[in-house]
């Protein structure tokens, strides 16, 4: 019983978290990748102001958490990470590119799409229909093939 009554916590305390946050991000309309967008597009800077909060709210939470789980304690945040080879890095510079290409011609980063979504916005539906469609198929597809290549599968 004590492991259920855990759980639903954790839910609970995720559910509210969420609730939270997303209230706070809907009225702050903020995006970690529209502000770069609207600086090179329109030259307007509002949007870019929540960059430094969004790093220094993980920043915090990092240390927040921290004292609490034994696996962070050694987490090196991709310094001198053991077994780091260049196509990793390559890998992971390509795959954030990505990110920041595709979201900027989606018109945001996923948070901000789910958050439309959430707000009713059809085109957001089907964004992210199209991005679970494409996690499902990297799950199943992709990551098999990528396990083969780097001799891990």
């Amino acid at each position: 019983m004590e492991g259920e009554e855990r759980m639903i916590d954790v839910t609970v305390a995720t559910f509210v978290a969420g609730t939270i946050l997303g209230f706070l991000w809907q009225k702050a309309k903020a995006c970690s990748i529209t502000g770069y967008r609207d600086l090179y597009l329109f030259r307007d800077t509002y949007l870019l102001k929540t960059i430094p909060g969004m790093f220094i709210g993980a920043v915090l939470g990092f240390l927040a958490f921290w004292p609490f789980s034994p696996e962070l304690r050694d987490f090196p945040l991709l310094m001198n990470t053991p077994g780091m080879s260049t196509a990793t890095v390559v890998l992971l510079l390509v795959g954030g590119l990505g990110f920041g290409v595709f979201s900027v011609l989606a018109g945001g980063c996923p948070t901000k799409q789910h958050v439309a979504a959430a707000s009713g916005s059809k085109s957001s539906m089907l964004y992210l229909v199209g991005f679970y469609a494409g996690i499902l198929y990297f799950q199943v597809v992709i990551l098999e093939y990528l396990l083969v290549l780097f001799g891990t599968g």
